[in-house]
Parts: structure tokens; C-alpha cells; sequence
């Protein structure tokens, strides 16, 4: 069914093997295993085998970024398969709404497109949203096709959104980057561009329920682009929101899966997960462990305005220069403490990775959101070292959590792993092995030494030296 293969890929074959059977018996799985072990390849292959057993298939991403990344892969995997299941990759209906609203069923019933089912002439065995957007004839609504024609194809790929659209149709789920199950979701918009949509000023927009006031009025009578603005304002404002450095942030938790079998696959499962009497675990260590060094003791909070970051920092950085000859270090950090940074470290630093060696920063320093889009589906391969702040979550958000009966500090520090996984992917002509050796992690917060017992699954762990 699938390429012949190397001795050394025999595991992977008895893995797949393994999580075939223990889903067809009606279990779960967990297979834990590093970054660059391969696991959406077998994830594919697993849903592959399945689909040629007459079986639905949803593989479920953290995002639809990170599905369209990984399409490709699963087409290249298809080649060589006969017969050939067939297969889509479906967006929300915002990706093919005619207006490009930002909340389009609130306006699907006013739409004339809606009650039409006009079907493409040959539907392809395999399809994405946008392809079938461009083979939906112009009186239909390409989002309702799609819907209906799910039934039809026996792999289906979306974003962890659209998840209990999916499910109904298929037997089995995969859900890939599983550890963004545990972590929250965050939305972000700045308050100058919320006054301006709500036509007032900054300094009016002092607490959640301002927002929401100016958003209920200006709705009424609202043109129909404007209230589609303020209507998913309001939406975003039913969660857990909290103003923060002039920005409007607002939490959501996704819910674990459950109803039909799923194999779940991370590099960085929280602690103590799977519990007891889930599922079958999986997992396969690394051949080796970064180095991570930890400071063990100075803690930084936002309510000492992070005194005292600013100076770790720089030190680090210069450490990591003149000891280890880095060219390129990323930070990690909220947007508390990036504005910290900006004014205590005494070099420019750039804000966006480098793509190549050519585009690494002069000063040789990166700082990116913590809780941005470079959480998951991204690889940083240009960077030698990254340095990682304490990623803490507002009160509002840490109460929040914990009123679920959820440990936020597991949150903040399972993003923390993350981040560091970032860098290890290798280079051309550098092995995997490779890239683990040569690139270093420093986590500059005693509270990450608190959880040393649990990083040492994924480093070598060595005390950050007080003098550097």
C-alpha cells in the first residue's frame, strides 16, 4: 500500500500497525513523540488505512494555517496508494462567503445564495475549499456544497473549529498539535481600533462593560459591513476578556474530544496526561535531549512591573554570543514584558524571525508575542538559542482556568515547551540530531525550575550560572 521502506522505519510500521488495531477495538490513543519523529506522516498513514477499510476519517489542526501546510503532505502520501481514497480539506463559512463577513451565518439567512445546491459538474476525489469555491457555480453558496457533500469523501481535514461539524460524519479522529487542546485560545484587538469602529475615544473604552455598551448602540442602525464588525465584537466579548497594554484580550478554552475513538499526537503532552483508563499510550523518546539551562530562583511578575527582567535578559543574550558564538537568539515573551524589552535591552531587535541566515536581525535578537501566532504550525530554524520569560496569563484568564479546575501555570508552561520546539527543526544539510545539539534553550524564571522533574523529559537541564 504505501513506499517500500528503510530498516530503520520498521518501528514507525509497527506503531502504525498498533494504533490501527487499538482504534478499530473502540480505544483511544495518545502517541507522544518528538518534534520531527514524523508524526502527521503516520497520522496520515493511519487515516489512509483506515479509509481503504471502508472508514471516515477527520484529521483535525489547531488552525486552518496549519491544515493547508500539512494537505500537501497527505497528497504526496495519496500517490502512491491504490485504490485511492478520497479526500477534502474544508474551510469555515467565512472562507467562502461572497461578502467576507466576519460572522456570516448571522447574514446566511438574508443571503439568496443560501437555499441553492447547484453541484459542481465532477466532483475530483480529492478537493480543498478553495477549489471547490471556484467549481461552485455563481447562484450557490460554495460553504453549503461543501457541507453537503462531507458524506461523500472518506478523509476529511479542518481546524479544530469545525470539529463537531466533521465528527458527525466520520468513525475516527486525529487530532494533531493535541497539546492545543489544554491551552488557551487568545484574540487580541488593539483599543484605538476599537474606538474607531465604535466611534469614541481610548480613554472611554476603560473596562469590558464600556466595550460592550458602545458596541450595543452603535449596532443599531449600523450599515451592514459595520455591523458585521460589531456583531463579532460582541461575540468575542461573551468570553473571557480583560484589557491589557491597551489592547482588548479575550480567552477561549476548547473542549476535549470525546464520542468516537481518537488518536491524539503531541510532542508535549501536559503532566500526568493521559489519565488513567483514557486510551492506550504511545510514546517515543528522543535519541537526544537539548540543553536547557534555568534560572532557579528570581522570579518576575507583572505586578512588580517585571522589575529586574530587562538586565537577565541582556545578560543571557550576551552569554549566549560570547560563550556559545549564537548569531541568532528569539525571545518569547507577553506583551507586558516585550514592553519591558523595548526599552531596557540597548540594542535594536527585530520583531519577525529570520526565514534565512540572510535575514537574521544585526543585533542577532528577536522578540515575538509569547501568546501569538508563532505558538504552533511554525518552524524557526535560523535561531540558535531561544530564550523564554514566564508566558503569565492576566488574572482574569488565570481565574478563569482555575474555575474549570485547571492548573494555569500547566497552560503557561506547556506554551513555554512549545516555543522551544520551535528552533529544533534542522537546516539543509543539517540531521535532526544535529539541530538538537547545536541549539540551546534558557528559560530565565525560577518557576520553570519548579516543573524541572517534567522538562527534564525534553532537555538536559543544567542551572542557568549566576554570573554570567
Amino acid at each position: 500500500m504505501f513506499p517500500s521502506v528503510k530498516a530503520g522505519d520498521m518501528d514507525k510500521i509497527f506503531i502504525r500497525n498498533e494504533i490501527i488495531n487499538e482504534l478499530r477495538k473502540g480505544n483511544n490513543v495518545a502517541a507522544i513523540a518528538f518534534t520531527g519523529w514524523g508524526k502527521t506522516r503516520m497520522a496520515f498513514e493511519v487515516a489512509v488505512e483506515l479509509a481503504r477499510q471502508g472508514y471516515g476519517v477527520g484529521v483535525l489542526f489547531p488552525t486552518l494555517t496549519v491544515a493547508l501546510k500539512k494537505w500537501h503532505e497527505l497528497l504526496s502520501l495519496l500517490q502512491n496508494v491504490n485504490p485511492l481514497p478520497t479526500a477534502i480539506l474544508t474551510g469555515g463559512a467565512q472562507q467562502f462567503c461572497t461578502y467576507r463577513w466576519q460572522y456570516p451565518q448571522r447574514f446566511c439567512g438574508r443571503c439568496l445564495l443560501r437555499g441553492r445546491r447547484s453541484w459542481p459538474a465532477e466532483i475530483p476525489p480529492t478537493l480543498t475549499y478553495s477549489e471547490l469555491d471556484e467549481m461552485a457555480p455563481d447562484d450557490t453558496c460554495g460553504y453549503w456544497v461543501q457541507e453537503e457533500l462531507l458524506p461523500r469523501y472518506n478523509i476529511i481535514l479542518g481546524h479544530y473549529g469545525r470539529a463537531v461539524k466533521i465528527l458527525t460524519h466520520v468513525n475516527y479522529a486525529i487530532w494533531d498539535e493535541a497539546q492545543e487542546l489544554f491551552i488557551p485560545s487568545l484574540q487580541s484587538i488593539p483599543l484605538s481600533h476599537l474606538a474607531a469602529l465604535l466611534g469614541t475615544e481610548v480613554s472611554e473604552l476603560r473596562d469590558i462593560e464600556a466595550i460592550r455598551d458602545y458596541a450595543e448602540a452603535k449596532l443599531i442602525g449600523a450599515d451592514p459591513l459595520r455591523e458585521d464588525e460589531i456583531y463579532s465584537l460582541l461575540q468575542m466579548l461573551n468570553r473571557t476578556c480583560w484589557i491589557e497594554d491597551t489592547t482588548l484580550h479575550c480567552l477561549e478554552m476548547r473542549k476535549m474530544p470525546s464520542g468516537i475513538p481518537s488518536l491524539m499526537l503531541t510532542a508535549t503532552p501536559p503532566p500526568g496526561w493521559p489519565p488513567e483508563g483514557w486510551g492506550r499510550k504511545i510514546e517515543i523518546p528522543p535519541p537526544v535531549r537539548p540543553r536547557a539551562f534555568v534560572e532557579p530562583e528570581a522570579k518576575f511578575f507583572y505586578r512588580d512591573n517585571y522589575e529586574g527582567i530587562g538586565l537577565q535578559a541582556y545578560m543571557v543574550i550576551q552569554w549566549l554570543k560570547k560563550k556559545f558564538g549564537a548569531r541568532c537568539i528569539i525571545i518569547f515573551a507577553t506583551s507586558s514584558v516585550q514592553r519591558v524589552l523595548k526599552w531596557a535591552l540597548p540594542i535594536d531587535v527585530s520583531q519577525e524571525p529570520p526565514e534565512d541566515e540572510s535575514q537574521i536581525p544585526p543585533s542577532g535578537v528577536v522578540v515575538v508575542d509569547a501568546w501569538g501566532r508563532l505558538r504552533v504550525g511554525v518552524d524557526i530554524r535560523w535561531c540558535d538559542a531561544a530564550v523564554l520569560t514566564w508566558p503569565s496569563l492576566h488574572v482574569t484568564a488565570r481565574r478563569r482556568l482555575r474555575a474549570e479546575g485547571k492548573n494555569p501555570d500547566i497552560a503557561e508552561l506547556l506554551l513555554s515547551v512549545q516555543h522551544a520546539g520551535r528552533i529544533m527543526r534542522p537546516r539543509p544539510g543539517e540531521t535532526y540530531e544535529e539541530a538538537l545539539n547545536r541549539r540551546l534553550v534558557v528559560m530565565i524564571d525560577g518557576r520553570f525550575w519548579q516543573y524541572r522533574e517534567y522538562l527534564e523529559r525534553f532537555f538536559t537541564i543544567e542551572e542557568l550560572p549566576q554570573n554570567l
